[in-house]
C-alpha cells in the first residue's frame, strides 16, 4: 500500500502531476548513511527477507525501483521482453525453482551464486587490449563474447589474436548495488516484484510495467547544497499564503480540500488521512524531490515551493485536524537536517498554460532561434526524456515539422519551470498577439526551413514546389509526389512518426540515449523504412558554415562523421585584432578585486550585434552554473542580469539590432537595487541579491558557462570595451570616449578595439589583464563542429553535404531498413577539447536497439490517463420556455488541463466527444443513464488548437490548425493511440489569427471548415479569410468563397448553401451573417474583405456579395457559428436557424428571407440568461432533442469565463419569438411562434430605426444617417401569429432595429429586439 493510499483503494490508478495519486513518503538518506542499508539487510535471513517482502513489500512500487536509470537494472535484464542482449537471464523466464530466499541472495550477494550460461571472462589481445565479457562459444579458431562495454554486441575474437583468457569469479552484477536504494522498504518492494514476475511470467511482467512517467529525473546539483533547516525556518504568513495558492492550484485537485474532496477518489484527504512512511517535514520534501513508487518527482516545483506547500499542509490539514501525523519542528530536528548554503532557484511560475500536462507531444508553430530562417509552422514537439508532466516539464526534446517532413531541431533545456521548454508567447498560452512561442534552451542541432527529404525523383531539396505565399516564403506540406505525414502513435510516453517519401513508407521515433558517467546523451532518430525504387536522401543538421564538409572519424568506417569547415579558424595572432565570433571570449584570472555581493557595483559596455549572448560574468571555473553566479547578458534581444538560484532581471529594449548600443548595469548594495540602462536611458530595474560570494570564482568577457545563459552564451558581434566601477554610476554610462584612467573607481577597463594579441591589458592599470580563450561554441557559430553517426553500422549508408547541411544518402532497395541517425544532445559538450578528438570517442559506441521494430509501437500503447473523473449536472429551473443545465466540467484534473471547449457530436449511443483549445479532446456519459453523474475520460492530448468536431463512421475528425485529423483507438481502451492524418493542406504561416475554425459534412462525406484571415494585414497565402472544402478521403482542399476576415464555424445548409460569420474589422464595418453560395463552375465569391487572399481590386460595395444581415457589436460582438433547429422537443423552433455568441455568451434566432435571389434576415435574443463564457458551437442531441452548447474564453469578449459545456432545454412552455421576418412593399411581416392578444398591438409598442455604415480600410465604423421610422399602423393576422407593421420611408438599408413590446393570447408579456438587413423589398 503506498502511503497516502487507503487501504482497499485501487492500485493500478494512472499517474497525476502533483502529489500523484497518493504520495508515498520516504527518508531518503544521505550518501554516508546509504553505505548502512547493505550492512543491515545483510543482519537479517534471506528467508525472513523474502517472508518480509511478500507480506508488507510492493510489486507495483518495486517495478518502478526496477527500471530507475540510476539502478541500471534493465541494462542487463529484460523481462517478458522480445530483444534479449544476453547479459542476464529473463527475470519473467527463470522459473519457479529459483526460491524466494534464492532471489534476494541474488540481489544482496550477487557473486554468491552465479546462474550458468552468465560466467564472464576477461580476455587479453595479442594488441594489448583487454575485454570483459560474457563466453558464448569457443572453438579452436575462434572465440565469441558479448562485450560488456558495448551493451552485450556480439564480438568474434580469432584465436590466433588472444594472449590470455581468464574466467572471473565475480558476477558482473555489481556489489553493494543496493546502496543505491533509499530505504528498507524499497528493498522489500523490488523482492516482490521480482517474486510476481517470476511466478506470473510476461503477462505479469508486462501488467507491472511502469510507465515511463514514472522513472526518475537527473536531480539537480543544488540539491546537495539544500539549508533546509534555513528554508523550514522561514516559514511566516507569506510562505503559508503562497502555500495556499500552490497547493489550490495544483494538489487539490486531486487531493480535495478539508470540505470537497479531489478528483481522484484513493488520494489522501490530509485532514483524515495516515502517513505511512513519515510526515515531517524532510520526509515530505524528499519524496516530492526524489519521488518513491507511484509518486513521481516533481522537478516543477523549487525547493522554496515545496516548504511553502509543506507549511500550508502542516498547519491547515495536519495541526488542528490530523494531529498525529503532525511532527513538531524544534531547534533538535533542525539541528539534524543536512547542512547546506543555498536555498535554490527562485520559485517557479505557476500558470495554467505551463503547469498542464500535454502528453508525450504538443503540435504548435515554433521558432528554433539561430542564424537562419527555422520555424516550424506545424511542428510536433516531442518530449525525449522519461518523467511525469508531460512534454512541458523534460529536459530534451525534438521537433518534427509536418510540412517539410524534417527534424527542425533538437534542444535541451534547464528543467526549471521558468526557462525550459518554450517561452510560452501566443494567444494560446499568455493571450500574446502577434507572436508564437520559440523554443527556450541550448539548441543542439537544427534544420532550418525546407524539405527533411531530398526530391524522391531528383534527390534535390531545392524547396520550389510547395505554395509560394505573398512575401516570398513557401508555406504548406509537400506535394504528396515528394512526401506525405500520415500522422502519429503515441504508445506511453513514445511518439512514433508516420509519413511515406514516394511511395516509401516511413516509421520515424526520436528517442534519447543515456551514456555512462554523465557524459550528455544522444538524440536518436530511429527509422524504419520500406522498399524504395531509388535512392533517398535525409536532411540530418545544418552547419552555419555553407563550407562545412563531413569528414568519416576513423576513415573506414562511414557510421560516424565530423562536420565542420575544412579549416577551422585558428586563435588569432598577434597581428589580428580580437573578434568575438561566437567561439572566443576573454578570461580574468584572480576574481578578489570584483565584489558584488556587499559593495555597489557598476559594469558599463559597448556592444554591437545581432544575436543573444553573455557580456560579463562572475562564475565558477567548472563547465556548471551554479548558486550565486552572476551573469549580465543579452537574451531574447534584451539586457538581462541574472544571479544563479536567486533570479533574474531583464529590460525592455531589444538590442540586437546589429547597431551600438552603450549598456549598463549597477547595483546599488543598500536595496540590493538592480537598474539596468541602454544608451543612458534607465530601462529595466528589479531587485536582486546574491546569498553568498562565489568561491573560486573567475570573470569571463563573451561567454558564461556551457550551460547558462541559453539559448547563447557566447557573444558574437562586436564589443568595443568593457568597464567595472566599484560604485554605483547614478545614471547609465552614455558616452565611452570620456577619460576614464583617472577614475578612482574604476576597477577594470578592457580595450577591444585595440587588441591584437593572446592577452587584453587592464586599461585601468589594476592588475586583471583578460586572456583570450577559444572554448565551448554553440551551434550557431561559424566555428562550431557537428558530429554524427548511424547505426547498426552494416547499412551501406553515406554521408553527403551541401551548402553546410549534412544529409545521409540511403540507397535503393527491396528489403526494408531499420536504423538510427544520432546526434549528441548538448551542443556544449562537443566543443570541449579540439573537435576532432571528441569525435573519436564516438567510433566505438554501441547505439543499444538502433534497429528496432518500431512497428510494436502501432497498435495501443498502456492507457494514459485511466481514471474517469466524475462531474454533476446543474440542473437549471424549468420555469420559463428554456432552461440552462451546466455540464460541470471537470476542472480539478490530474493533468491540470484547461477545459476550453471548442467543439462537440454525439456518438449514436449518446456519448459526448468535445474538443478543447488546448488540444485536448474528452468523452462525456452519464452514469447510469439519466443520472446527474457525468463521467469524463480524457482520451487525447496535443493536438494543435483544435476548433471544431464531427464524429463520422463512429470516428472522431478534429479541424486543428495544422490538419483535419482522425482519431483512433487501436487496443480498446478508449484513448486515442493513432492520430491519423487525413488532410493537411492546411496553409499555416507565423500569423496568430489564421484559425481553422467548425468542422460539418455533407451527405457525401465531404468535409468544410472555415480559414480565418491575417490581423489587420494582407494576406499571405490562398488560404486566408476563406471557406474550404475537403474531399471525403482527405486527398483534395477545395476553395468555396473568400474575403473573410474572422470566419468562426461553418453551418451547412440543407440546399447545400452555407451559413458564415465574420468579425468586425477592417474592412468589415460591423459583424456579418452571411449566406454563402457556390456555383460550380465559377470562381468564389467574395465577401467583402479587401486584405483577404483573391484577385479582387475594386473596393466598392457593389463588388462583395452582401451578409445576410449586418450586426453591430453592442447587439453581438462576435457571432460564433450558426445551426438549423433539428429537433421536435423544440417545437416552433424546429427548422430555424440559430446563431451562437462567442462574445456575449448568447444564443439567438435568425428569422430569414430569399427575396429575388437576395438573402436577408435578422437576429433576436432567445429569453435565456447569458452564458459566463462565449459559445461557439451546438449540436443536437439525437436521444434528448436537447441543444448541447460549447465555448471558451481565449481572445477578445464579454464572457470570459475559461470554459464550459452547457444543455439548453426547451421545456415545453410557450416561446413568443418572431420565427417570421419578411420585408414587403405593404410593411414588416414579423410572424411568432404563439398568437398575440390584438389588444397589444398599439404602434406606441413598436419602435424602428435605420441606420447606414462605411465600409472602409479603418477598423469598424460609427454609425452613419441614424433615422427613427414613423409607425403608421400595425395589422394582426387571422390567426393572431403574424404582424404586418406599415412603417413610413421603408426601404432596404444595411441596418435597422425592430423593438417590440407586446402581450401573447394568454396575458404574458412579449418584447424583444430584432437587428436586421433589408436588400430588397417584396412585393
Amino acid at each position: 500500500m503506498n502511503s497516502f493510499q487507503p487501504a482497499g483503494a485501487n492500485r493500478h490508478c494512472g499517474i497525476v502531476l502533483f502529489f500523484a495519486l497518493i504520495v508515498a513518503l520516504v527518508l531518503s538518506v544521505s550518501p554516508a548513511s546509504a553505505q548502512l542499508l547493505e550492512a543491515e539487510l545483510l543482519q537479517t535471513p534471506a528467508a525472513e527477507l523474502a517472508k518480509l517482502a511478500k507480506t508488507e513489500g510492493d510489486a507495483i512500487r518495486g517495478a518502478v525501483v526496477f527500471f530507475q536509470p540510476h539502478m541500471a537494472c534493465g541494462k542487463c535484464h529484460v523481462v517478458g521482453q522480445a530483444n534479449q542482449n544476453g547479459l542476464g537471464p529473463d527475470l519473467a523466464a527463470i522459473g519457479k525453482e529459483i526460491a524466494d530466499e534464492a532471489l534476494v541472495e541474488s540481489v544482496l550477494l550477487p557473486s554468491k551464486t552465479i546462474r550458468k550460461g552468465f560466467e564472464s571472462v576477461t580476455v587479453v589481445t595479442t594488441a594489448g587490449k583487454s575485454l570483459t565479457a560474457l563466453l558464448v562459444e569457443r572453438t579452436k579458431d575462434k572465440l565469441v563474447v558479448r562485450d560488456l562495454q558495448r551493451a552485450g554486441e556480439l564480438t568474434t575474437i580469432a584465436a590466433a589474436d588472444i594472449e590470455e583468457m581468464k574466467t572471473n569469479e565475480t558476477s558482473i552484477m555489481p556489489a553493494a548495488q543496493v546502496n543505491q536504494l533509499n530505504s528498507r522498504q524499497q528493498f522489500l518492494d523490488l523482492i516482490r516484484y521480482l517474486i510476481e514476475i517470476r511466478d506470473g511470467g510476461a503477462l505479469r511482467a508486462a501488467e507491472l510495467q511502469p510507465s515511463a512517467a514514472l522513472l526518475t529525473f537527473t536531480v539537480p546539483e543544488y540539491e546537495k547544497q539544500l539549508d533546509h533547516a534555513g528554508l523550514i525556518g522561514s516559514w511566516n504568513n507569506d510562505a503559508l499564503k503562497r502555500g495556499e495558492a500552490i497547493y489550490q492550484r495544483v494538489c487539490a485537485n486531486c487531493h480535495g480540500t478539508k470540505d470537497k474532496p479531489g478528483s481522484l477518489p484513493t488520494s489522501l484527504r490530509f485532514a483524515e488521512g495516515k502517513f505511512k512512511n513519515g510526515s515531517d517535514p524532510l520526509s515530505i520534501y524528499r519524496t516530492l524531490t526524489f519521488g518513491f513508487g507511484l509518486m513521481t518527482p516533481q522537478a516543477w516545483m523549487v525547493p522554496s515551493q515545496k516548504y511553502d506547500v509543506i507549511h500550508y499542509l502542516r498547519e491547515t490539514y495536519l495541526k488542528p485536524h490530523n494531529p498525529t501525523q503532525f511532527v513538531t519542528v524544534d531547534a533538535a530536528y533542525l539541528g539534524k537536517l543536512p547542512k547546506g548554503n543555498t536555498r535554490g532557484p527562485e520559485p517557479s511560475k505557476i500558470v495554467p498554460w505551463s503547469a498542464m500536462d500535454y502528453g508525450p507531444s504538443l503540435t504548435h508553430t515554433y521558432e528554433i532561434p539561430g542564424l537562419s530562417h527555422n520555424l516550424a509552422y506545424k511542428g510536433i514537439a516531442i518530449r525525449l526524456d522519461s518523467g511525469a508532466g508531460g512534454v512541458s516539464r523534460g529536459r530534451h526534446w525534438v521537433i518534427f515539422d509536418t510540412d517539410t517532413l524534417r527534424a527542425a531541431a533538437g534542444w535541451n533545456g534547464s528543467g526549471q519551470t521558468n526557462e525550459n521548454f518554450i517561452d510560452w508567447q501566443g494567444i494560446q498560452f499568455n493571450g500574446a498577439h502577434g507572436v508564437h512561442p520559440r523554443v527556450v534552451g541550448q539548441t543542439a542541432f537544427a534544420n532550418s526551413t525546407g524539405p527533411g527529404w531530398g526530391n524522391p525523383q531528383t534527390g534535390e531539396f531545392q524547396d520550389d514546389q510547395r505554395v509560394e505565399g505573398r512575401d516570398g516564403k513557401r508555406y504548406g506540406p509537400l506535394p504528396r509526389a515528394w512526401g506525405k505525414f500520415h500522422g502519429l502513435y503515441h504508445h506511453g510516453q513514445q511518439v512514433v512518426l508516420s509519413y511515406s517519401i514516394g511511395n516509401t513508407q516511413v516509421l520515424e521515433s526520436p528517442s534519447l540515449l543515456s551514456r555512462e558517467n554523465q557524459q550528455a546523451p544522444l538524440f536518436l532518430r530511429t527509422f524504419n523504412i520500406g522498399p524504395r525504387d531509388r535512392d533517398l536522401v535525409l536532411q540530418v543538421a545544418e552547419h552555419p558554415a555553407q563550407d562545412a564538409r563531413p569528414t568519416l572519424v576513423n576513415g573506414v568506417d562511414k557510421a560516424v562523421v565530423h562536420f565542420a569547415s575544412p579549416a577551422p579558424q585558428q586563435l588569432e595572432t598577434p597581428d589580428q585584432p580580437l573578434a568575438f565570433d561566437g567561439n572566443t571570449y576573454l578570461e580574468v584570472p584572480g576574481s578578489d578585486a570584483f565584489n558584488l555581493t556587499s559593495k555597489d557595483f557598476s559594469l558599463a559596455a559597448r556592444v554591437k550585434t545581432k544575436t543573444d549572448g553573455s557580456i560579463w560574468s562572475l562564475s565558477q571555473e567548472g563547465p556548471k552554473w551554479t548558486p550565486n553566479g552572476q551573469t549580465f547578458f543579452i537574451r531574447d534581444g534584451r539586457l538581462c542580469f541574472d544571479i544563479g538560484w536567486v533570479g533574474a532581471v531583464s529590460a525592455k529594449t531589444k538590442i540586437n539590432d546589429g547597431q551600438w548600443h552603450n549598456v549598463t548595469l549597477t547595483w546599488e548594495q543598500a536595496a540590493s537595487r538592480v537598474r539596468l540602462y541602454v544608451d543612458g536611458r534607465l530601462d529595466g530595474e528589479g531587485t536582486l541579491a546574491a546569498k553568498a560570494p562565489l568561491a573560486k570564482s573567475v570573470v569571463r568577457i563573451g561567454f558564461t558557462t556551457p550551460d547558462f545563459p541559453r539559448p547563447a552564451t557566447f557573444f558574437q558581434g562586436e564589443m568595443a570595451e568593457v568597464r567595472f566601477y566599484a560604485e554605483r554610476l547614478t545614471d547609465g554610462l552614455r558616452d565611452f570616449a570620456a577619460p576614464a584612467k583617472t577614475e578612482k573607481s574604476l576597477v577594470a577597463r578592457w580595450i577591444f578595439s585595440e587588441a591584437k594579441s593572446s592577452t587584453v591589458a587592464n586599461a585601468a592599470g589594476n592588475r586583471h589583464d583578460g586572456v583570450v580563450r577559444r572554448g565551448l561554441a554553440p551551434v550557431s557559430s561559424p566555428a562550431a563542429p557537428l558530429v554524427a553517426g548511424f547505426a547498426p553500422r552494416s547499412i551501406l549508408a553515406d554521408w553527403t553535404s551541401e551548402r553546410g547541411k549534412l544529409r545521409l544518402k540511403i540507397p535503393a532497395g527491396q528489403e526494408p531498413l531499420r536504423f538510427s541517425v544520432w546526434l549528441p544532445s548538448d551542443s556544449a559538450t562537443i566543443r570541449a577539447g579540439q573537435p576532432t578528438d571528441f569525435a573519436k570517442q564516438f567510433a566505438d559506441l554501441p547505439i543499444p536497439q538502433a534497429a528496432r521494430d518500431l512497428s510494436v509501437l502501432t497498435s495501443g500503447g498502456p492507457a494514459r490517463w485511466p481514471q474517469k473523473l466524475e462531474t454533476q449536472v446543474v440542473m437549471g429551473a424549468d420555469s420559463g420556455s428554456f432552461a440552462t443545465d451546466i455540464l460541470t466540467a471537470p476542472e480539478a484534473n490530474p493533468w491540470l488541463a484547461q477545459t476550453r471547449f471548442t467543439g462537440l457530436d454525439f456518438f449514436a449511443d449518446g456519448r459526448i466527444a468535445v474538443c478543447l483549445w488546448d488540444g485536448d479532446v474528452w468523452l462525456v456519459e452519464t452514469k447510469p443513464a439519466k443520472s446527474p453523474t457525468l463521467r469524463w475520460q480524457r482520451i487525447a492530448s496535443g493536438l494543435y488548437q483544435p476548433l471544431g468536431l464531427k464524429i463520422v463512421a463512429g470516428k472522431i475528425h478534429v479541424t486543428c490548425r495544422d490538419q483535419l485529423a482522425v482519431l483512433h483507438d487501436l487496443n480498446g481502451d478508449g484513448e486515442t493511440d493513432f492520430y491519423q492524418c487525413l488532410n493537411n493542406d492546411h496553409q499555416v504561416t507565423e500569423h496568430f489569427h489564421e484559425f481553422a475554425m467548425g468542422l460539418q459534412t455533407d451527405a457525401e462525406g465531404n468535409f468544410y471548415y472555415a480559414k480565418s484571415g491575417c490581423h489587420g494585414r494582407p494576406a499571405i497565402v490562398p488560404q486566408h479569410g476563406t471557406l474550404l472544402r475537403i474531399s471525403h478521403d482527405g486527398s483534395r482542399t477545395d476553395t468555396l468563397a473568400t474575403g473573410f476576415r474572422a470566419a468562426n464555424g461553418v453551418c451547412l445548409n440543407p440546399d447545400g448553401s452555407f451559413v458564415v460569420t465574420d468579425q468586425e474589422g477592417f474592412w468589415n464595418p460591423k459583424n456579418r451573417i452571411n449566406w454563402v453560395t457556390v456555383e460550380p463552375g465559377s470562381k468564389p465569391k467574395f465577401y467583402g474583405n479587401m486584405l483577404g487572399y483573391h484577385d479582387v481590386t475594386d473596393s466598392s460595395d457593389a463588388a462583395m456579395t452582401p451578409p445576410l444581415c449586418w450586426i453591430t457589436n453592442a447587439f453581438d460582438r462576435s457571432p460564433a457559428e450558426l445551426l438549423w433547429v433539428d429537433s421536435q422537443r423544440w417545437g416552433p423552433l424546429q427548422g430555424s436557424l440559430l446563431n451562437l455568441s462567442y462574445g456575449y455568451g448568447k444564443v439567438f434566432l435568425v428569422p430569414h428571407e430569399n427575396v429575388r435571389g437576395s438573402m436577408q434576415g435578422g437576429m433576436i435574443e432567445l429569453p435565456i440568461p447569458t452564458f459566463p463564457t462565449g459559445v461557439m458551437r451546438g449540436r443536437f442531441h439525437p436521444h434528448d432533442g436537447q441543444l448541447y452548447l460549447c465555448g471558451m474564453f481565449a481572445w477578445a469578449g464579454n464572457a470570459s469565463y475559461p470554459g464550459g459545456l452547457y444543455r439548453l432545454r426547451a421545456t415545453g412552455q410557450p416561446i413568443h419569438l418572431p420565427i417570421g421576418l419578411h420585408a414587403t412593399k405593404a410593411g414588416l411581416q414579423l410572424t411568432f411562434t404563439e398568437p398575440l392578444d390584438p389588444a397589444s398591438l398599439d404602434t406606441k409598442n413598436l419602435q424602428i430605426k435605420t441606420w447606414s455604415l462605411k465600409r472602409t480600410a479603418n477598423y469598424g465604423s460609427k454609425h452613419y444617417d441614424e433615422l427613427p421610422l414613423t409607425i403608421k399602423s400595425a395589422k394582426l393576422s387571422a390567426d393572431a401569429k403574424t404582424v404586418t407593421i406599415d412603417a413610413a420611408d421603408l426601404r432596404p438599408t444595411w441596418c435597422m432595429e425592430i423593438k417590440f413590446l407586446l402581450r401573447s393570447a394568454s396575458g404574458t408579456p412579449v418584447q424583444g429586439t430584432i437587428h436586421n438587413t433589408i436588400h430588397q423589398l417584396a412585393e
